[in-house]
């Protein structure tokens, strides 16, 4: 066996005939349990957050979207519906218009966005899985429309009683001589309140495609995207890139890039704050391996009597301390496992009395805990080593 490897597991497994080195050498160890534990179940909750804001977000993106590269609509035409039917792979494609809108209410005034969604729409994005209020509207609606909870706050609306005055203005050229000439109106039934996770989402009010055609005065087959619903995504996005090369051709990861982000960048916030709490236990094992050190100061200097050199003593010390913090690592992780687990399973802790607060199991969380613990106890271990001079053992 490697010699300094012998020395520094027989340290670990005897006690001092000092106590104090004893209760602090256990009380490093338990430092090291516990910030494993916290930043292991802190990376678990921050990919339950994750998975569980992209479950939802499913529910308002689609898988692909294909939009214009150059303005802001563009004509279904044969040759484009003839790429989409003709895909490789089983799709199912939804038209979609989109424009800002002036929504009115008695005195009551709001701009946000109307989304102008065919038959299909839903099966794509099951958006009216998200109604909070009365229900989406038939195939077959003509006037009718769906709000978004923000809207039907400010607005004050209510379901099937109320009717959503909706203005966009005219296209055109020069001066307005007549206002009321100026914007051309719809005047829908209201029928559903929808909520949706998503800050974007929030500002849409969904109405029958034919019926924001006529709004904004575009033509039948004139959209400004389609959505689409894959069962191979990849080789999808593939084929309309291939075969659409002046559309923009993006994945649910792109059109929500921005959430995404936001995601990663709190995961990667959360894991530094904890790297830091890490930092100050890994801190701690390097003052015991210091007292560990001075405690074995006779010893040491047995070993180099006995031929031992200087970088072999320091060795010892150094496993030593390694070997401190990935016993405190791997009991951390076990015990961080058995409470992720047992949150999934049995949900002992809830957010609301139907919801339990998400966390994830994920084998990265345990590379990236165990890399941590490992390189960072490295570090603090040599540096405590690193003490033991000539002028120490003399």
């Amino acid at each position: 066996m490697n010699f300094p490897l012998y020395i520094a597991k027989r340290y670990l497994k005897s006690k001092s005939g000092n106590n104090i080195i004893n209760i602090v050498t256990l009380l490093a160890c338990l430092g090291v349990i516990a910030g494993t534990m916290a930043l292991f179940i802190v990376l678990s909750v921050f990919s339950g957050i994750k998975d569980f804001s992209l479950d939802v977000l499913e529910s308002n993106t689609p898988d692909i979207r294909i939009s214009p590269k150059q303005g802001k609509t563009f004509l279904l035409d044969a040759k484009l519906n003839a790429i989409l039917t003709n895909s490789p792979d089983k799709i199912t494609y939804t038209k979609v218009i989109e424009e800002r809108a002036f929504f009115k209410k008695d005195d009551k005034e709001e701009i946000a966005y109307i989304k102008g969604v065919d038959s299909l729409f839903n099966y794509v994005t099951p958006v009216d899985s998200l109604i909070i209020l009365g229900e989406w509207f038939a195939p077959n609606s003509t006037n009718t429309c769906v709000v978004s909870y923000r809207l039907s706050r400010q607005l004050d609306l209510n379901v099937y009683t109320d009717r959503l005055n909706t203005y966009v203005p005219k296209a055109g050229k020069g001066y307005i001589s007549n206002p009321k000439n100026a914007f051309r109106a719809i005047l829908p039934q209201v029928i559903g309140v929808v909520t949706s996770p998503n800050q974007e989402d929030s500002k849409y009010t969904y109405i029958p495609l034919s019926l924001s055609q006529e709004l904004l005065g575009k033509k039948d087959n004139e959209i400004s995207y389609i959505d689409v619903k894959a069962t191979q995504l990849n080789r999808t996005i593939a084929y309309l890139k291939k075969e659409l090369p002046d559309f923009n051709i993006a994945k649910s990861e792109e059109i929500n890039s921005s959430f995404y982000k936001i995601l990663n960048s709190e995961k990667l916030i959360a894991y530094l704050v904890s790297l830091l709490v890490v930092m100050m236990v890994l801190s701690n094992t390097s003052g015991t391996i210091i007292m560990v050190i001075v405690d074995k100061k006779n010893n040491i200097k047995t070993l180099i009597n006995m031929g031992a050199t200087l970088k072999k003593v320091r060795r010892i010390f150094a496993l030593y301390g390694f070997l401190l913090n990935v016993v405190g690592m791997c009991i951390g992780l076990v015990l961080g496992i058995v409470l992720i687990y047992l949150q999934i399973t049995y949900e002992l802790i809830m957010i609301t009395p139907t919801i339990a607060y998400p966390v994830s199991f994920e084998w990265q969380n345990v590379w990236v805990v165990c890399l941590t613990i490992v390189i960072f106890g490295a570090l603090a271990s040599l540096l405590a080593s690193g003490r033991i001079s000539k002028r120490f053992v003399n």
